[in-house]
Formats: C-alpha cells, sequence, structure tokens
C-alpha cells in the first residue's frame, strides 16, 4: 500500500509538472480572454483578444488569433469601405508553438516575430528583422491579475522595450508585437488587466462589466422616437436596482428592478404617467453579441450581403465621471472577398437597418440608435450608483406638465427645511379623508399619515420625521373629493 501510494504521487508529480512545461512561458493560453489596458493613452484604452482553432503542422501547434478591423483609406464604389477587416492583430494572424519553447507571430504577409522564453539569461536571438532579444531574469511573481503566483519571464528587446510571460498564463505586459509584423499596427505598451474566465483583475469589456449594477443604483434614460408621426415622441424610463443574484458560474446575473415610464406625444403634447412595475433583467456574457472581442467583425451572412457587428476598445471620456465606455456598430460587407489583406465593410448601418450602441461600465446602455425609415435614439440622462451620481436624475413630477405637478396654493409645509417634525397646512371645501405622504427620490413612499374625516376650513397634520435620512422628498397631499395629488418639494437635514 505504502508502495502503490509512493508510485501514486510520483504520478502526480509528474502529471503537474508535465502540464507546467506544456504551459511553458507560451505569450497566450488557448481558452482564455485576455483583457488588455493600453498604459500610454490618455484614453486608457482597453483591448480583449484570443487564440482560436489550434491546428497541427507537423509537431508544431498553430493558432490563429483575433484579428481586428479600422478605417479605410480608400472609399470603393456603392459606398462601401468605411471600415475594412484585417488578418493581423496586435500580435499578427497566428502563433505557432514549437518543441524547446519557441513560440513564432506571424503576419500574413510572412514576416515573424519570434519569442525563446526558455534561453539561457543573456544569450541573444534575432526576434524580428532589426531586432534582438534576450531572457534578463526569471522570477516568482506574487497573486495579483493571475489567480495564484506563478513564475515569470522577463525578457528585452533591443529597441528598449520588454515582456513579462507568465509560465502558466502567458503576458503580463510588454509592447504589442504585431507592431513589429506590419507597419500598419502601431506601437502599444499593454499592461493585462483582467482573466474574464479565470474571474481575476477588473474586467471592463463585455456585457457582464457593462451591466454590473448593484442594489441602490438608479438610472434615468430618454427614447426620442421619430418617423411614424409628424412629431417627435418622447419616452422617459427611471430604473431602480432592487436585488442582484449571480449564476453559480458566475456567467450570468439577473435583477428585480423597480421601473416607471413617463410618456409624452410631441414636445408639447399630453404626457402619460405609468404605473410603477417591477421587471426581472438578465444578462449574459454573451448579451446582444457584446461577448465578441474588440476590433473584431463578428459576422453572419443574410442572403448575398454578410452583416455583423464591430466592437470596438474601451475608452475613457471625460463623461459619466470617467468610466470607460464601449461602442458597438452595424457593418455590412460589399464584398467579402479579400482586396490584398483586408475585406472591405460597409458603412455604419445601411438606408433602412442599422444599429449602433454604446454602453458604459456599470452604467449598461449609454446610447442605443436605431436607424431607418423610422428610428429612435436612447440617450442615459442621468444616474446614481452608490455616492457616485452624475447628470440630471430629474423626478416625473418636474417632467409632467405644471398643471399635472403644480403644488396647491392653500397646502404649505412647514419648516422647510425641516429636521425632528414636519406640519402640512391644507384647506377643505367639506369635510373628508385626507392623506399625506412624504415620497423619495425613487418615489417610494416612506411615511404616510391619514385622517378619516377633516374638517371644513384649515387643517393640520404634524409627521415625525426623525428618523428620515437627510435628504429631498416630495409631499403629497391626497383629498377624497380629488384624484389628483398636490405635490410640494422638501427638504429633510
Amino acid at each position: 500500500m505504502k508502495h502503490r501510494f509512493t508510485l501514486s504521487l510520483l504520478s502526480l508529480l509528474a502529471l503537474g509538472v508535465g502540464t507546467a512545461l506544456a504551459q511553458d512561458y507560451r505569450p497566450f493560453r488557448p481558452g482564455l480572454t485576455y483583457q488588455f489596458t493600453e498604459t500610454t493613452t490618455p484614453g486608457d484604452t482597453t483591448h480583449t483578444l484570443r487564440l482560436s482553432a489550434g491546428t497541427r503542422v507537423g509537431a508544431d501547434s498553430l493558432f490563429r488569433l483575433s484579428a481586428r478591423t479600422s478605417r479605410s483609406y480608400r472609399v470603393p464604389p456603392l459606398g462601401c469601405g468605411w471600415q475594412v477587416q484585417r488578418p493581423n492583430g496586435l500580435f499578427g494572424a497566428t502563433l505557432r508553438v514549437s518543441s524547446g519553447s519557441v513560440f513564432t507571430l506571424a503576419a500574413t504577409n510572412g514576416r515573424t516575430c519570434i519569442l525563446r522564453p526558455r534561453a539561457a539569461a543573456g544569450v541573444a536571438w534575432m526576434a524580428a528583422p532589426g531586432l534582438t532579444a534576450h531572457v534578463t531574469a526569471r522570477y516568482l511573481t506574487p497573486a495579483g491579475i493571475l489567480p495564484r503566483p506563478d513564475s515569470v519571464a522577463a525578457i528585452a528587446l533591443s529597441d528598449g522595450t520588454s515582456l513579462l510571460l507568465s509560465k502558466s498564463f502567458g503576458l503580463l505586459q510588454g509592447p504589442a508585437l504585431g507592431h513589429y509584423l506590419s507597419g500598419r499596427q502601431p506601437a502599444k505598451a499593454l499592461q493585462l488587466t483582467a482573466l474574464p474566465e479565470l474571474r481575476t483583475g477588473t474586467a471592463r469589456l463585455g456585457a457582464l462589466a457593462a451591466y454590473d449594477f448593484q442594489p441602490g443604483d438608479v438610472f434615468l434614460r430618454r427614447t426620442e422616437s421619430y418617423g411614424t408621426l409628424p412629431c417627435m415622441t418622447y419616452t422617459w424610463t427611471r430604473d431602480s436596482i432592487l436585488t442582484r443574484r449571480d449564476s453559480p458560474g458566475h456567467d450570468t446575473i439577473s435583477y428585480q428592478v423597480w421601473r416607471r415610464v413617463l410618456s409624452r406625444l410631441c414636445s408639447n403634447g399630453p404626457a402619460n404617467l405609468g404605473p410603477a412595475t417591477t421587471i426581472t433583467l438578465t444578462y449574459t456574457a454573451a448579451y446582444q453579441d457584446q461577448g465578441s472581442l474588440t476590433e473584431f467583425w463578428d459576422y453572419r451572412a443574410y442572403g448575398t450581403n454578410y452583416a455583423g457587428f464591430i466592437h470596438s476598445t474601451s475608452y475613457r471620456t471625460a463623461d459619466y465621471l470617467g468610466r470607460p465606455l464601449q461602442r458597438h456598430a452595424q457593418h455590412y460587407a460589399c464584398n467579402p472577398t479579400a482586396v490584398a489583406d483586408t475585406i472591405p465593410l460597409g458603412s455604419t448601418g445601411s438606408l433602412d437597418n442599422g444599429v449602433e450602441l454604446t454602453t458604459g461600465l456599470g452604467l449598461g446602455t449609454v446610447r442605443l440608435a436605431l436607424i431607418s425609415f423610422s428610428g429612435e435614439i436612447t440617450t442615459l440622462l442621468g444616474y446614481r450608483k452608490g455616492n457616485e451620481q452624475w447628470g440630471q436624475l430629474t423626478s416625473f413630477a418636474q417632467l409632467l406638465p405644471t398643471v399635472q405637478a403644480k403644488a396647491a396654493a392653500t397646502t404649505n409645509a412647514f419648516p422647510n427645511p425641516f429636521t425632528q417634525e414636519l406640519t402640512v397646512s391644507f384647506e377643505l371645501s367639506q369635510p373628508q379623508a385626507v392623506a399625506v405622504e412624504l415620497r423619495d427620490a425613487l418615489g417610494r413612499v416612506i411615511l404616510r399619515q391619514s385622517v378619516s374625516s377633516g374638517a371644513t376650513g384649515s387643517n393640520r397634520l404634524q409627521l415625525s420625521t426623525a428618523n428620515l435620512p437627510a435628504g429631498l422628498y416630495t409631499l403629497h397631499l391626497l383629498r377624497q373629493s380629488e384624484s389628483r395629488p398636490e405635490v410640494l418639494k422638501v427638504l429633510k437635514q
């Protein structure tokens, strides 16, 4: 039994060593999505890439790297060519893994960049034309972005840049090596910031990052619709996140959302405020095609046309308090035949069909444009996430026409601002039941007090407010004889 245990232990150790050698400082590990952030761009740009379609070429393994899209410098006939698909991404088109820990990145033009992380320290090799490289050190890095501590190989390039390769997980930082393979790929300094499949780092791209809400988050969006009526129609949607539930595999998030919608026909038309409802929203890693790689044309065929979405890199702007944004735009391939090393794509949308979506990290939809003979544009007007607030979270009382939200001349609340107690005075033309409600910024009833039979003439109600948090409230006075409440704004200090 003792010898059997020893053999089993040795087998496990051998398996572990074999697995480690199999990883062997390769730049990218199959099955993982790498999120890299540019360290030298003011916009804090972030990319994702992934290996795909591993095949055998003799004794070697060959993987394709994610391609990229970019602006075309030439506009072919029929208006096509606003975007082109290029097979060479940040690190070329393919990665070849050879025995002896030799990794060859290749572009479609035949140029290569070679990495030898197992080479003896200080021994130089020709990495690319006019570029040499050598290993400077190997050391153990603590767990951070990586799920556990791991051995790292540091490689210096003769142009003054350097790479860090994790033994088990791949590139941690360094230049976008595609720059040495193709003049169309600009030089970029990259830092690994997340491995989404391993749930490490901070994801900034994809559906689960964009729709990463927390209970208490509030969003106000406005939709402008056109085409079916002679004027623009408007819809305001206010969402408040009530609960959040993550799936066991962390690939799906479900929310319970308090929602209220105000619609208005034309700019000065009648407004309709719908009842508050509670809905369920569910997002997955591949929600609405947002699980695709950045700068990659995710296409599908419709008859003779090829349509798909281009998912841009993540970038920061001064808006939304600097939260990263990502654009998703629909394009068409007018000619799916490669021209040189490109496939021409159509301009964004078309005459009767097009979609442009911008999402924000933790904000969901920031802007959505549905382009056609009729269409609509949805815009995020304001949000609140914890102590962070941006834009205008306008209340529906402010959006309604004045006649629908005006405060009654006979109603008063004092002191205003108030602290421990609030007194409400009002007039009644006849004896009737009366109720007073205090509602928070979400429209929820926080405090309610009523009398079954108020007297004709002047009346007063005193509300105990000592336990209410500070903030802006709306006070609603409801008379039995009137269907419309009277509304006042009051402030708790």
